[in-house]
């Protein structure tokens, strides 16, 4: 059985992964999905990242079970990762793309209804550098219908008609230091989150003190250090934040709770914290151990909240649990998040290997 399954694993990707695509007949009771893409995920310091399958999928949210693969770039490019996700329109998403090998990154339209069919959106060197330390690995909507895409060493804006967004002559957040953005914040910036009154969170994945949540307190972007406002630090020296997701809080307006996923190769260091976030102020303060269980998380590589449900969704990147999704309620009161289901809510498959992004869309 083990020989069948490799040879099978092997077939898929010498002719595509399009050709070992699963089906389903049921529909998300919603009419929503969660889109997954599985590219090159960033798992933290000193755990291994699985190996991608380099697709974007569709899973329904009834059932977790994968609906079809939308996108399988080991047809187009053997180099190239779809990072992150989002959706544009009814009809399409827009798929971040990393290519390590060349230095040509590129953000995609892809059809979500799938069979492949894609084009270029946006190639731009200057947005998307072709340096090897320009590594592009999330991207976000923004509230004013343009992008806010991490590329490890900035953070760039894409406005609605796909100019740059510049501070001066620089990225939207460019080498943030001094005060409470850090002294080397410029290095891994791993996430980032889009407020909904346009101002901006990004997560920094450094050595300690240097790893830590950064509060950018201004819609027009990072100029001086003084637009970090504040910032937490890491619960542990050892331990890197992967992957965030915000839920405005719907009692308290212009306030929310900030979801920062953290792994270490320390055991015991994976864990979700809750964090408060003023968005009128600039401030995130009062950070709450949400759950921790290493048999459930570790390596946490990408989370999304699905604000019509109340469920957030959290992938495993590394090999250590063989890469499922899993779902959780959040207490608002006690800030902590509960386990859905007692098993992955869509377990292990060749499609859910390194999962970099992930969103909630029709």
């Amino acid at each position: 059985m083990k020989n069948f399954a490799a040879a099978t694993m092997m077939l898929c990707l010498c002719f595509g992964l399009g050709a070992c695509e699963p089906k389903v007949e049921e529909s998300s009771s919603s009419g929503l999905h969660l889109y997954i893409t599985s590219g090159t995920c960033y798992v933290g310091s000193g755990l291994t990242a699985e190996t991608p399958s380099r697709t974007v999928n569709k899973i329904n949210l009834s059932t977790g079970v994968i609906e079809e693969i939308v996108m399988d770039y080991n047809t187009v490019n053997s180099a190239d990762r779809p990072q992150s996700v989002v959706s544009y329109d009814d009809q399409n998403l827009l798929v971040l793309i990393e290519n390590s090998t060349s230095n040509l990154r590129r953000i995609d339209m892809v059809k979500k209804k799938g069979d492949n069919q894609f084009s270029t959106w946006l190639s731009d060197s200057t947005i998307l550098t072709t340096t090897a330390t320009n590594i592009v690995r999330g991207m976000v909507r923004t509230p004013d219908g343009g992008l806010l895409i991490s590329k490890s060493v900035a953070a760039e804006k894409v406005s609605s008609s796909k100019g740059r967004v510049t501070v001066g002559a620089n990225p939207f957040i460019n080498a943030p230091a001094g005060g409470t953005c850090g002294t080397a914040n410029n290095t891994l910036i791993s996430a980032v989150v889009a407020l909904p009154n346009s101002k901006y969170i990004f997560a920094h994945a450094s050595a300690n003190p240097n790893n830590r949540v950064v509060f950018v307190n201004s819609t027009s972007g990072y100029s001086t250090n003084a637009d970090c406002s504040s910032a937490v630090s890491a619960p542990a020296t050892t331990t890197f934040p992967t992957a965030m997701a915000y839920i405005p809080s719907t009692t308290a307006p212009s306030t929310g709770y900030l979801l920062v996923a953290y792994s270490s190769n320390t055991a015991n260091q994976d864990y979700i914290y809750t964090y408060d976030v003023n968005e009128t102020s600039g401030t995130i303060s009062g950070g709450t151990k949400a759950y921790e269980n290493t048999s459930v998380l570790r390596g946490m590589s990408a989370m999304t909240y699905d604000a019509s449900t109340g469920l957030l969704f959290v992938a495993n990147g590394s090999t250590a649990l063989a890469n499922g999704i899993e779902q959780f309620t959040f207490d608002a009161t006690s800030k902590t998040l509960s386990r859905v289901h007692t098993v992955p809510f869509s377990g292990t498959s060749l499609y859910t290997k390194c999962i970099s992004g992930m969103t909630i869309a029709n």
